[in-house]
């Protein structure tokens, strides 16, 4: 299989319930032949309604992060998803789901082979690292998926969010993509 024609497949998906609720799957951006990969939780309203990525105000906040790094987020990064369909609300997504889209994950990424990922937030460090502990226990450490090296870091969407925490946070993120 190559990367066209899973996209294929996901768009035909209907394993879980969010296949009824979506407008349309969001499968990925980004360079696929790139070193580097990030993985977020699930598509959001204005991913659902533009079939890509990290296109909303954390989707704005990722790209100025790759930038920051001294990247061109069309040219070396690619960005997913665990989820490929928007949970309504933005509510998290359920096991089932997580379930169900993750070998589409799997295979995405055995296609794309990066050196690096880049886990955005509890969601996709649970699911890639298949661990409980939070984000603020792994943030900044090295792990692996399948041999290849993860970075756990903070979802853009939370660095956003206006808390006590949030300066620490942002310097936190940073620290990690600069590792």
């Amino acid at each position: 299989v190559r990367l066209p024609q899973l996209a294929t497949e996901v768009a035909a998906c209907t394993k879980c319930g969010l296949s009824t609720t979506r407008t349309q799957t969001v499968f990925a951006r980004g360079n696929p032949e790139a070193r580097l990969c990030f993985v977020g939780e699930a598509p959001g309203a204005d991913e659902d309604a533009q079939g890509l990525p990290f296109v909303g105000r954390a989707g704005q906040l990722l790209d100025k992060m790759i930038g920051a790094m001294g990247l061109d987020p069309a040219k070396d990064v690619y960005v997913c998803n665990i989820l490929k369909c928007r949970p309504p609300g933005n509510r998290r997504p359920e096991p089932e789901e997580m379930a169900a889209c993750f070998p589409y994950l799997n295979e995405q990424l055995a296609l794309v082979r990066p050196r690096v990922i880049v886990a955005l937030g509890n969601t996709a460090v649970a699911a890639l690292l298949e661990t409980k502990l939070g984000i603020t226990k792994l943030r900044g450490q090295w792990k692996l998926y399948r041999s290849v090296l993860v970075m756990p870091t903070y979802h853009p969407s939370y660095l956003l969010r206006p808390s006590p925490q949030q300066i620490e946070a942002k310097r936190h993120a940073w620290e990690d993509l600069q590792l």
